[in-house]
């Protein structure tokens, strides 16, 4: 495990805790305690992965980031977990999800919205859940989820405050019949 710190521009990479306290207690504008050096050194030898900020008596602070990179030309092109070179990188999937996949055919779309039912006296919204289910001819389960909500929201006696669930809900399910 080496360390990493920066306090603005002087930076470096360490094998040990003591050459970081050496370097740290090397800057000017940083005064060297015992008690800061025994803080250093605590987090150096702490288990905890996630970098620390030193705060100093005159409000700046400088960072220790435990990393695995030897050097400081490393740790800047990899980071600190030591990760693949830019000239290492894989090729990007491309993702598509099951409901954007292109299956043109018959669907049994079921949907369980919330309608909202507005009190003539009060004015006031109360919310019912409601099953809409339909069969219809789609190219995917994207497009029937499009479909249900345009008709939903252009529907006269549906109210616009309704609430409906996204595609990914379990009150969404277009299942997929015949061509």
């Amino acid at each position: 495990m080496n360390y990493y710190a920066r306090y603005f521009d002087s930076e470096g990479v360490f094998p040990t805790p003591q050459t970081l306290v050496g370097f740290i207690s090397s800057i000017p504008q940083i005064i060297m305690t015992e008690d800061l050096a025994d803080a250093i050194i605590k987090f150096c030898e702490d288990k905890t992965s996630f970098p620390r900020h030193f705060r100093l008596p005159n409000k700046n602070t400088f960072i220790v980031i435990k990393t695995n990179a030897s050097t400081l030309d490393e740790f800047k092109t990899r980071g600190a977990n030591g990760g693949l070179l830019p000239s290492e990188t894989r090729e990007p999937r491309e993702t598509r999800s099951l409901a954007e996949t292109i299956h043109p055919g018959l669907y049994n779309v079921t949907m369980t919205f919330r309608r909202a039912i507005v009190n003539p006296d009060t004015r006031k919204c109360g919310f019912v859940e409601e099953r809409f289910e339909v069969e219809m001819f789609a190219q995917s389960q994207k497009q029937c989820f499009d479909r249900v909500l345009e008709h939903l929201r252009n529907h006269p006696d549906v109210d616009e405050r309704s609430q409906y669930p996204s595609i990914r809900s379990s009150n969404f399910r277009a299942t997929y019949i015949r061509e």
